[in-house]
């Protein structure tokens, strides 16, 4: 995912970037064990915001079109749900840190 809040930290400012993605990384971790991905509607998210105007602009245009504005939409989806996110994973990323 994409924590980009999360890899801007202060407290990680004088760190290597792997070892930045390895404490983020630990902290998702430790949120999806409290709070588990819902899958369903992430699935859901996902036909209604990406593939359904990917299905329409397949429909008035061509597939390559369709297909790249499926990719590019999921992609930023998965931008936003994660910069979302990191507000409830900040918590865990203190833990990571103690």
């Amino acid at each position: 995912m994409f924590y980009f809040k999360l890899y801007d930290d202060k407290r990680l400012k004088d760190l290597k970037h792997s070892k930045k993605v390895e404490i983020v990384n630990n902290a998702v971790k430790l949120y999806r064990k409290d709070m588990p991905l819902n899958v369903t509607s992430r699935i859901l998210s996902i036909i209604t915001l990406c593939g359904i105007p990917a299905l329409v602009l397949f429909l008035l245009f061509n597939l390559s079109f369709a297909v790249g504005w499926f990719a590019l939409s999921i992609f930023i989806l998965e931008v936003k749900v994660a910069n979302d996110e990191s507000i409830n994973v900040e918590p865990y990323l203190n833990q990571v840190l103690e």
